[in-house]
């Protein structure tokens, strides 16, 4: 097929474009900029053609006979989105609103990527496609108005429609502001780890969740919501406990319980029952065995990673260990 990824040069679109292309399929990557970059870095093997487009400000261009389009572009941080609500909100629906138009005026079908927060996140549950929206953070809020729009095209303009939500992934290429990659760069560069919050989380490996957003596009059907996830809970502490043997120089820690910001539901634990029921899939890297091939990956790719040793240097007790910070030009206090 002929696929148009949207937001191709973050951490899951440049994964999935590249998984994309291993399988056959022919990738047009659209991102406002490769400001991470990630691109620069890919394999030749993987060249594919790249689009420049503010999905949310600029005129959309693609190029013809696409088949699908994924919709992955958003500013997807929670606690970014925490502090400057406006503009997450303002981008994820206006540039969602876009590509649905796109779609809907050439009758092609799309995928849209969403999000587990959607859920909010409450102690001793695990969420399932049915359960009700209880956003928490903007980002969540605003992941909550794309999928409303997204049901609104299917039933005015009959356009073909599949949702995935996705869980906390990990992996290759995702920045150093986020738990596991962060502590993956204080491990390389000799720093403790810095562990903080008391939240429960559903982690899941890349390759897994590319192998769902696959499945979901080619086999699921529309007007359906598909969570991608594995349905286990870990703790911020049981993550440091695992990250801990992967360096042997890593010999203290330093663990705070207050979460940073209060944008995030205490447990958010989801079970993926719809994707196992259809089409049998299920996770099929351990926790552990996807830390030790990421941080294997970061330590083979320890020059990518410290271009951004300034924000993971810091700590979580204010902004600046936020990357988008920089990305936007926001003052990162």
């Amino acid at each position: 097929m002929n696929i148009v990824v949207t937001g191709a040069s973050g951490f899951v679109g440049f994964n999935l474009s590249q998984f994309l292309v291993q399988k056959g399929h022919q990738v047009t990557m659209l991102d406002q900029d490769d400001y991470c970059q990630r691109l620069v870095h890919r394999s030749p093997l993987h060249d594919m053609p790249f689009i420049k487009c503010n999905l949310a400000k600029d005129n959309i261009h693609l190029p013809p006979n696409i088949d699908y389009i994924i919709h992955l572009a958003a500013m997807p941080h929670v606690d970014y989105s925490y502090h400057q609500p406006a503009e997450v909100f303002r981008n994820n629906t206006l540039s969602t609103q876009a590509i649905l138009q796109y779609a809907t005026d050439r009758d092609i079908p799309l995928l849209l990527a969403s999000s587990v927060e959607v859920y909010g996140g409450e102690w001793g549950r695990v969420y399932n496609e049915s359960d009700p929206y209880a956003p928490v953070s903007p980002y969540s809020a605003s992941k909550v108005a794309c999928e409303t729009l997204a049901q609104s095209y299917a039933q005015c303009y009959q356009l073909p429609v599949k949702t995935f939500r996705l869980t906390n992934l990990y992996g290759p290429w995702q920045l150093p502001d986020r738990i596991i990659p962060r502590n993956f760069g204080r491990m390389l560069d000799g720093l403790p780890l810095d562990i903080q919050g008391s939240a429960v989380r559903d982690f899941l490996y890349i390759d897994d969740a590319l192998r769902a957003i696959e499945q979901i596009m080619t086999h699921g059907q529309d007007g359906q919501t598909y969570n991608i996830s594995t349905g286990i809970g870990t703790t911020m502490q049981e993550i440091g406990m695992l990250l801990e043997p992967l360096d042997r120089s890593a010999t203290a820690k330093e663990i705070r319980e207050l979460e940073p910001t209060q944008s995030r539901g205490s447990s958010l634990v989801v079970h993926s029952g719809k994707l196992r029921a259809s089409f049998g899939w299920y996770p099929q890297t351990t926790l552990e065995q996807g830390l030790e091939r990421t941080f294997q990956w970061y330590q083979e790719h320890a020059d990518w990673v410290r271009l951004f040793n300034r924000e993971y240097h810091t700590t979580r007790t204010s902004r600046s260990f936020i990357i988008d910070m920089a990305r936007y030009s926001v003052p990162a206090l």
